[in-house]
């Protein structure tokens, strides 16, 4: 029987981002995706990056900050005008990877995002105070009040490798660890639709002013598609995927 082509499997349907980091080397990330962006390291001061592998072989790429100064982190970077499909306002979509993430000096992590707090666009961060996972919606044209919209799901532990997803269909969105749908706090509010962003992509920290929030260890085929996963379809991934991590 012939091989499935990866763009013709039913759970790559709509895949805008799929980064497996298999370079082992260089400072790009190629993202196997059809749209295939190209999403730069870089290096502002002291921190670095490392490719390596699980012992299974499954490789990784490894953010390492020296503390939470200015200068500290490392982050990948697409640019706005190569990643507008990624630019999500009204529309369903979901993101999600494996993470095996550390505490540093910077309280908050960020995965990624494609935004400016409290002014336009989406992101998705860690919390090491909380063990938290957020996600955020930035709508300045709200007005005074009503910036930005944030829910949250908890039990989000450093040091181990989890798969985490989030699905999101109108003002409700749901967190995944490993293939199963969290309790979420909406803090008595929905999540609105985030203004329009004209921004890059950014992984690893605060997008806008990009020195602070930096990401801590390790991250492997963080994705993104134009469309909402279902429960089964979060599942599916975790099962494939999950042998890779001893889990």
């Amino acid at each position: 029987m012939p091989a499935v082509g990866f763009d013709k499997l039913a759970i790559d349907r709509d895949l805008l981002l799929g980064l497996p980091f298999k370079e082992g080397a260089g400072l790009i990330t190629h993202d196997r995706a059809k749209p295939h962006h190209l999403l730069t390291q870089n290096v502002p001061g002291g921190g670095s990056f490392a490719w390596g592998n699980v012992i299974s072989g499954c490789p990784y790429l490894q953010f390492i900050p020296i503390g939470g100064g200015a200068t500290d982190g490392v982050y990948l970077d697409c640019p706005a005008a190569d990643s507008v499909d990624m630019n999500f306002t009204s529309e369903d979509y979901s993101i999600g990877g494996w993470i095996n993430w550390g505490i540093g000096t910077s309280q908050s992590e960020i995965i990624i995002g494609r935004y400016r707090t409290e002014v336009d666009g989406w992101d998705i961060y860690l919390n090491g105070v909380s063990n938290t996972l957020s996600h955020r919606h930035h709508h300045s044209s709200l007005g005074a009040g009503n910036l930005k919209s944030e829910c949250f799901s908890a039990g989000w532990i450093p040091g181990t490798w989890d798969f985490f997803g989030v699905s999101r269909s109108g003002l409700y969105p749901v967190h995944y660890r490993n293939g199963l749908p969290l309790v979420m706090d909406y803090g008595g509010l929905t999540m609105l639709d985030p203004d329009t962003a004209n921004r890059d992509v950014v992984m690893g920290a605060r997008a806008v002013s990009l020195d602070a929030n930096w990401y801590y260890d390790y991250m492997w085929n963080i994705r993104v598609w134009g469309r909402c996963l279902s429960d089964e379809e979060w599942k599916f991934l975790y099962d494939r995927e999950r042998h890779w991590f001893g889990v």
